[in-house]
């Protein structure tokens, strides 16, 4: 009986070390007590009870609208990522279909990773019914971060809001003319009006418990539609949404890879293409943005032209670690099939069906896994539903715990000035968001812009550009055009 118990002990003591552990990582790479969601758990079937085709191709969009208008807070946010699963699993042609993080798990996460890094992320799923937008806000808990929700002092963690004015076909309406109003600088103010109708729908209705749990930083998980408009553009009319909160776009919580890992000290492998190839049009500012990012800015490895072809990518990467990957060329995210969407390398294009086979084989989601992989020049087809699933999910899809493109080509000089600050910035924010934040900020500020021939960054420093951008004279890059298309997607931290 004693050697019975003994065991009995030693097993339960063993179990105990084995759940201690976290997934979390800290600064050095090594495990950290930060507690989250294990990776993207996959699984080859979605619950029961959820509205698919007997095959999971297509969503009952009718029966999704009844069951989420039915449905607690709670089980409003899982079956709302349960839906990202089940489009995201569609469109990529793999499953990603799996147990979906509690809205508990949720809160306690973003508690312990406020406390790690000093910025309080708060959580809004955007549903965008027939009949009314729906807001879901999941908030960091109060209290030390492992304390169960029923001990709470029933401060609340999910906060719902209806919006029965916002039906479907208007926001939809209302999106386009904001997309289409933020990229037409022949008309500059033309975004402003939907630029605050759709503040007003999806920000005011929670502005005061923003406020009360001094949130710093937005994540929007964001439903079909709306995965493709400037979120920092917002405006309540004084200023702009990236003015008051630094902005994340995550496919779902439970599709993230939310642990954190400091990246300030990190590698980057930069590739870029300036000139014309396989018939794109040059993009001279990539002759500048390579070399300074990894002679002044930063510390990694230098691939231009006719040097950074798609078969130097996969030997680079499989022979070193890097935690960032930059490319700097044409790269697109079309309506379709998946494979209409690719990143144009020297001397062939990189399909986005393709790219899931590439980072398994080279190993970039293996420990240490990449954190952020960053497309400068991209660019997405606006309102097509396809073409924002492949931009959305691009972190999935590469295997990277981040990604950041921008949804139109903000001009040479417009992605070079915001790249070059943002990888400025990086060095010493605490978060990527916040990073991105004050890029965009230091553009609409203009605190960097393009004088003599020279870009001015924040820090004062010039860089020189090249003949053919000089000789287009001094610019301001203020209007949103220039800064809002750049959106960070998947892990914020």
């Amino acid at each position: 009986m004693k050697l019975i118990k003994f065991l009995l002990f030693s097993l339960i003591c063993s179990i105990l070390i084995i759940f201690s552990a976290s997934p979390g990582l800290n600064q050095s790479g090594t495990q950290s007590d930060v507690t989250v969601p294990n990776p993207i758990e996959i699984n080859p079937q979605p619950r029961n009870d959820f509205p698919t085709s007997q095959n999971n191709q297509t969503v009952d969009r009718s029966a999704f609208e009844k069951l989420v208008t039915s449905a607690s807070n709670a089980q409003a946010v899982q079956l709302f990522e349960e839906l990202q699963a089940v489009e995201f699993s569609n469109y990529f042609g793999f499953d990603l279909f799996g147990k979906t993080v509690s809205v508990d798990q949720i809160s306690d996460t973003l508690c312990q990773l406020g406390e790690t890094t000093g910025k309080k992320a708060a959580l809004i799923y955007v549903i965008s019914l027939a009949d009314r937008l729906e807001l879901l806000l999941v908030l960091p808990k109060y209290q030390a971060c492992n304390t169960p929700q029923s001990q709470q002092n029933n401060n609340r963690i999910i906060i719902r809001k209806f919006v029965p004015e916002a039906k479907g076909s208007l926001v939809q309406q209302v999106a386009r003319e904001f997309r289409i109003g933020v990229t037409d600088l022949s008309s500059p103010d033309d975004y402003k009006a939907p630029a605050q109708q759709l503040y007003q729908w999806i920000v005011t209705p929670l502005i005061s418990d923003l406020l009360a749990n001094k949130i710093d930083n937005l994540l929007f998980s964001m439903d079909g539609g709306l995965r493709s408009i400037p979120i920092g553009a917002f405006s309540d009319g004084k200023q702009f949404l990236i003015e008051q909160y630094s902005i994340g776009l995550i496919p779902s919580f439970s599709l993230t890879d939310t642990r954190y890992v400091a990246i300030n000290n990190s590698q980057i492998l930069a590739m870029g293409i300036s000139k014309s190839t396989q018939e794109q049009t040059p993009l001279p500012a990539v002759a500048v943005e390579i070399p300074t990012l990894i002679n002044q800015l930063w510390r990694g490895v230098e691939f231009l032209n006719e040097t950074a072809t798609l078969e130097k990518l996969k030997s680079i990467s499989s022979q070193q670690r890097f935690e960032i990957i930059h490319v700097a060329t044409h790269a697109e995210f079309r309506p379709g099939n998946v494979r209409e969407s690719y990143i144009q390398f020297w001397d062939k294009k990189l399909r986005l069906n393709q790219l899931r086979d590439l980072s398994q084989n080279v190993g970039w989601e293996l420990p240490p896994k990449v954190e952020m992989l960053v497309l400068s020049a991209c660019r997405t087809a606006l309102g097509s539903e396809q073409a924002e699933l492949g931009f959305a999910g691009l972190a999935i899809q590469a295997g990277v715990k981040t990604a950041i493109g921008s949804l139109w080509y903000a001009s040479d000089e417009g992605s070079l000035a915001l790249m070059t600050e943002f990888y400025l910035q990086l060095r010493t924010a605490p978060i990527k968001t916040e990073a991105l934040k004050q890029a965009q900020l230091a553009l609409l500020k203009e605190q960097v812009r393009v004088e003599d021939g020279q870009l001015r960054l924040s820090d004062g420093r010039l860089i020189p550009l090249p003949p053919e951008i000089a000789a287009r004279g001094d610019q301001i890059l203020s209007h949103p055009y220039f800064w809002s298309a750049y959106t960070l997607v998947g892990n914020w931290n």
